[in-house]
């Protein structure tokens, strides 16, 4: 069962024109003035769509893992497997500072692609520009048709489930989750998406693109993302401190 929340993003082209707007008017109602009609009325155009964002249920380390592996009849011992497992990783780790891709039947691909600095010219570009490398994973085909045996719950999403607790200690009887983290402009603090509206899978370390096609991973890239829709959620019925989950 695959956990999701909703989150509201705005698809407007001249969504940087909208951002700089926002930030125009909080300026201005910062500073005590009002802010310009052109700013008002740009940010009234905005248009956002409801997307799906991944939620986990749980962490599975290397040890839950290879314990997880040893109840389905393993003859290995869970300390058998993460030996294994940890050895996995760092054979894979030597082979990808080797430049080579390591093909691991139906888990896909691993590879390393490469972050750098532009130089004006070939013959000024060095390793010395190169400031990152990152790896990727192409997916196998047993993780390419995920969605055909997919199920999914609909759940709050991680700023919702904290703004509820955070209201329940309070004492406070309503949330408002279209803005659950009590942002002035009601968009999310950090400012980041960790995942593209279209659903795309590439993922890179900090916030970066990487030239290299395919569907890519790398770092560990986050499915968490901010925000659910409508309204306000009554939090004073009961004495049950658990978030409420949604469908």
């Amino acid at each position: 069962m695959i956990n999701y929340s909703i989150v509201m993003r705005s698809v407007n082209a001249n969504l940087f024109e909208i951002n700089q707007a926002k930030s125009r008017i909080k300026a201005a109602e910062k500073a005590g003035e009002t802010p310009a009609q052109a700013d008002l009325d740009l940010v009234k155009t905005e248009k956002q769509n409801a997307y799906a964002v991944a939620q986990y249920a749980d962490v599975m380390n290397i040890e839950k893992f290879a314990r997880h592996i040893s109840s389905h009849g393993c003859v290995y011992s869970r300390a058998d497997i993460s030996a294994i497992l940890y050895m996995a990783v760092d054979c894979m780790r030597e082979m990808l500072l080797e430049g080579k891709k390591i093909r691991l039947g139906d888990l896909g691909d691993f590879s390393v692609s490469l972050a750098s600095k532009g130089a004006e010219t070939a013959e000024k570009f060095s390793a010395q520009n190169i400031t990152g490398v990152n790896v990727n994973w192409e997916c196998g085909a047993e993780f390419k048709n995920l969605l055909a045996d997919a199920e999914f719950n609909l759940v709050a999403s991680r700023k919702a489930q904290d703004a509820v607790i955070k209201a329940i200690k309070a004492g406070e009887t309503v949330v408002d989750l279209n803005n659950p983290d009590g942002s002035p402009d009601g968009t999310p603090s950090d400012g980041q998406q960790t995942e593209s509206p279209n659903g795309g899978q590439q993922t890179t370390d900090n916030g970066q693109q990487t030239p290299s096609g395919g569907n890519q991973q790398t770092g560990g890239g986050g499915t968490q993302g901010g925000g659910t829709t409508g309204g306000n959620t009554d939090v004073s019925g009961g004495d049950n401190n658990t978030p409420p989950a949604f469908g």
